[in-house]
């Protein structure tokens, strides 16, 4: 049996020319790095590093449904549930909706990292320094934010509004 990160790598990193992503143990001066220490290199924290092409080529595989160039690099079935609500069907009203990674649009939520003029159907994937790849599949749009904050968040500062915003803005330029 194939580990996780090596799967990855032959069946979608790999076939997707992605040489700026991978999971990464030790403290590298390419990285943004948070002083965080990590047990190993084998995608079981939150350790995956990626570029901002890489990301947004990320969001843009699961825009298309895992085909590029006419192939279909994964499944379309594993892109189809990772980016629909998998979440209990009894979740109290306010809370996001997620598919495998992914925050889901089904409705506006108030507790939600999705913006809420994005219309359904739209998903947003997020990472531990503020990044974020936001996919609009009824505008054929993919956005990648890369926020990389490396202190303590500024007096007053409402993540929730903040990413949400993104969304929100993303959405509204692409309109006009």
């Amino acid at each position: 049996m194939q580990s996780y990160v090596n799967s990855m790598q032959q069946y979608v990193f790999k076939p997707c020319n992605f040489i700026e992503t991978g999971w990464c143990k030790n403290r590298d001066d390419n990285l943004v790095w948070l002083n965080e220490e990590y047990a190993d290199d084998q995608g079981g924290e939150a350790n995956l590093f990626v570029s901002a092409r890489e990301l947004a080529f990320w969001g843009y595989l699961h825009l298309n449904r895992g085909l590029v160039n006419g192939q279909q690099l994964v499944p379309k079935e594993v892109i189809e549930q990772a980016t629909t609500n998998q979440s209990p069907a009894n979740l109290e009203d306010t809370l996001p909706r997620n598919g495998f990674a992914w925050w889901i649009q089904d409705t506006p939520r108030a507790i939600s990292e999705i913006g809420n003029t994005l219309p359904p159907g739209s998903y947003q994937m997020l990472g531990l320094t503020g990044c974020a790849c936001l996919v609009i599949p009824e505008h054929r749009l993919v956005a990648v934010r890369m926020y990389n904050q490396v202190g303590p968040n500024p007096p007053g500062y409402d993540y929730l509004e903040d990413i949400k915003a993104f969304g929100d803005k993303v959405l509204s330029c692409s309109l006009n």
